[in-house]
């Protein structure tokens, strides 16, 4: 009888089952790999498009702190002394908090903390709330937003409104400096994803523009 026709032995099946075992083995190792490589990109590329709007954000309105139209600040009448004590101090720094004052961007709902009522020549009025304007006067909303951290979550705080704008945030830094140059707000943001092991750290420094903005 030919070798042929004698069929695989035991040990020969046994052998090949153990290869095809071993190849199958790898090829799910290497799906398992890039699966979990693709997860880590896809969450990477997610936290830098979260972190650079966020930072975009905040310098928007750093940029209109301490914006109250077209007067100088001493120009401006105050029926509220809150609202006086608040224009004076339009950007305030807490541990990982940040309060500005200043012309309220596009986005934000609800009516605005005061209204800056103005000829823009020699008078101006500061009123609680929303108004109109009026003749010749021109009329400017300005608003009072709060950034900090709570529950790993970085919030928007105005009087009417509270959001998270991203979440996996491990930590707010914040710092005023002040140089030749002028002032600035360097922001340092720090973002972690405790389920994949990711962490980034995201930087800006942002230049005061107003000069309404005080120490």
């Amino acid at each position: 009888m030919s070798r042929a026709a004698d069929g695989f032995s035991l040990l020969e099946v046994l052998l090949a089952l153990a290869l095809g075992v071993a190849v199958l083995a790898g090829a799910g190792q290497l799906l398992v790999s890039a699966h979990q490589a693709w997860r880590l990109q896809g969450a990477a590329a997610q936290m830098q498009d979260d972190a650079r709007w966020a930072l975009q954000r905040l310098a928007e309105d750093l940029r209109m702190a301490g914006m109250f139209g077209c007067l100088r600040l001493e120009a401006i009448d105050f029926t509220d002394p809150a609202a006086a004590q608040a224009f004076a101090r339009p950007v305030e720094i807490g541990t990982d908090s940040l309060t500005l004052v200043g012309a309220e961007l596009p986005g934000l709902l609800g009516a605005p903390d005061w209204t800056v009522l103005t000829d823009c020549r020699s008078w101006a009025q500061v009123s609680p709330g929303q108004h109109m304007p009026a003749g010749d006067l021109l009329a400017l909303p300005v608003r009072r937003v709060s950034y900090r951290l709570h529950n790993a979550s970085l919030m928007l705080s105005t009087r009417s409104q509270h959001v998270s704008l991203i979440d996996n945030v491990r930590s707010l830094q914040l710092s005023r400096i002040t140089s030749a140059q002028g002032e600035r707000v360097d922001i340092r943001l720090t973002l972690h994803d405790r389920q994949l092991g990711l962490e980034q750290q995201h930087a800006l420094s942002v230049a005061l523009r107003n000069s309404g903005v005080g120490p």
